[in-house]
């Protein structure tokens, strides 16, 4: 003290971040408060400390010795050292603390000298802001990892890593994990489990964003460089653990270097697959963007500038609550596009390309679904165009195929939106009746048969017209799908061994059961009937 008076030591600025020369056996420091209207308890605190023990000193010397993971029942602190001076110490007399040796010593320290209730609401401020956000970030993480494993996509995994791992990485810095969890057994490993962390958490952002922005079609050469330089920080991270001189030597020469190298590739790997249509890119780049120009400013200060912003490591983790949130709605928004787009392929797996209806597995797999209420009436429509060989052969198959669009056209007006419509093969359309009886059925059944010819298609260049032959069957106890299609399939044959033109009803016939998803027959026999001509309309 008597030095410090004389001016032969430093004397730290209270209201400036500072950084602390690194000393073999540990540094003192001198501080000048200039706040002369404080009066009562006052609390001198040190938000974001080193790991290490701080002493506080009087002129009769030490007067008490804490850390980060000093419990302390009458002032707790979170996230730093604090400690209660006497009431009778002048509100501008020279303080004097020893910082003992650790290695991270010489990163930038800010003091702050209140009275105890402002300590006390500016810690509880901290504390519900630090929990809120890495609450957020862990919660985020674990909703990642519960849909990784429903969806099987690794994309999730990837976030929920990155995310977990810089929440861990935040908790170590601010010593959140010292007070209020007190875990003070990683104490002594705390700058390893941090250089661990780091490592883990850009492995992993950089295979999240490699999969989550599509690199590997917006931007492979890209693409293959960030893994590149995922893999080296990989292999430093294993160095680490041997703890040895030379690979501390090595992680202190290229660790920091790679990561600035690394977030910079990402910004440039972001905005390529941003501009060349990747939408994902865009809620990586919103999400990491504010995070990387924080630690971009973290850099500056450990340098030693920037000492006037105090509030640098509090946006870190709001930052990294944010970013979680963002990536999170990105992911959602990823999801839904991908299943959108599942929903469309499947939509034109199971839609006849040329009618625009259901084909035959779609309207199968529909059916079946809709097979399940047994609680409601079922009856199946089995269709088959007259004479269609012969449209095809004497007007095209471009004729044949307007002919088509044509009849799936009018039935789906005239069925109702529940109702099932499909085109069972070639020239045969199916639709399933839910909650129809026979009765109904059989009237809706004749008025397709009539709307069809009352759309005089030309069957051929003598005037004759395109008709349609309906079979219909009505579901029974005990019937599948199969067997009741089999018997609306019989009943059509019945209809067509009658003249063609007209309905026939199960009930009508005795039917031989055949079997039902067999490949589409060629055209029916034409020689027992002669199609109807326009004078014949009657059905």
């Amino acid at each position: 003290m008597r030095e410090a008076e004389s001016g032969r030591f430093h004397v730290f600025d209270t209201q400036r971040l500072e950084t602390i020369p690194r000393g073999a056996l540990g540094t003192w420091v001198l501080l000048q408060p200039r706040a002369p209207g404080l009066q009562g308890a006052r609390v001198l605190s040190i938000p974001s400390p080193p790991f290490g023990s701080v002493t506080l000193y009087d002129r009769d010397g030490p007067l008490s010795t804490t850390s980060p993971t000093t419990l302390d029942p009458d002032l707790k602190a979170h996230g730093r050292i604090a400690f209660a001076l006497p009431q009778a110490w002048s509100s501008t007399a020279p303080i004097l603390l020893k910082f003992e040796h650790t290695d991270n010593l010489n990163t930038p320290v800010r003091f702050v000298l209140a009275t105890r209730a402002e300590f006390r609401r500016v810690d509880t401020l901290w504390i519900v802001m630090a929990s809120a956000s890495l609450a957020v970030m862990l919660a985020m993480g674990l909703v990642a990892l519960c849909f990784s494993s429903m969806l099987g996509d690794t994309t999730f995994a990837w976030y929920a890593a990155y995310v977990c791992s810089y929440a861990g990485l935040q908790a170590v810095q601010t010593g959140f994990v010292f007070q209020p969890l007190h875990l003070a057994f990683i104490q002594p490993i705390a700058l390893s489990i941090g250089s661990a962390l780091t490592a883990i958490a850009m492995i992993s952002a950089v295979l999240f964003m490699v999969r989550f922005c599509d690199l590997r079609q917006h931007a492979p050469w890209l693409r293959r460089l960030l893994l590149a330089l995922a893999g080296m920080m990989t292999m430093l991270a294993t160095l680490q653990v041997f703890d040895l001189p030379i690979t501390r030597e090595i992680m202190h020469a290229l660790f920091n270097p790679l990561l600035a190298l690394c977030s910079g590739l990402m910004v440039l790997a972001g905005s390529v697959a941003l501009l060349r249509g990747s939408r994902p890119a865009l809620f990586f780049l919103f999400g990491w963007l504010p995070l990387l120009v924080l630690t971009a400013l973290t850099s500056i200060q450990v340098s030693g500038g920037l000492a006037h912003v105090e509030w640098l490591n509090e946006a870190s983790l709001a930052a990294g609550a944010i970013e979680a949130l963002v990536l999170a709605i990105g992911l959602a928004d990823r999801s839904l596009t991908m299943r959108r787009d599942h929903h469309i392929a499947r939509e034109l797996a199971d839609k006849d390309p040329l009618t625009g209806v259901l084909n035959r597995r779609g309207w199968i797999d529909a059916a079946q679904k809709h097979m399940q209420d047994t609680q409601q009436t079922h009856a199946i429509l089995f269709m088959d165009l007259d004479h269609f060989k012969t449209l095809n052969d004497e007007l095209g198959h471009g004729a044949g195929d307007q002919a088509l669009i044509a009849m799936a056209g009018n039935l789906a007006t005239e069925l109702r939106p529940q109702d099932l419509l499909g085109r069972f093969g070639g020239e045969e359309f199916v639709a399933l009746l839910s909650g129809t009886d026979s009765n109904n059925a059989l009237l809706v059944a004749q008025r397709l048969c009539r709307r069809l010819h009352r759309l005089e298609i030309p069957l051929d260049h003598r005037g004759n017209l395109l008709t349609v032959s309906i079979g219909l069957a009505t579901r029974r106890p005990n019937d599948t799908l199969s067997s009741l299609v089999e018997r609306a399939d019989a009943a059509m044959y019945t209809a067509k061994s009658r003249g063609r033109n007209r309905v026939v009803d199960e009930r009508q016939v005795e039917t031989a059961r055949r079997p039902v998803l067999r490949p589409s027959r060629a055209a029916p026999d034409m020689t027992d009937t002669d199609p109807p001509r326009r004078s014949e309309q009657s059905v």
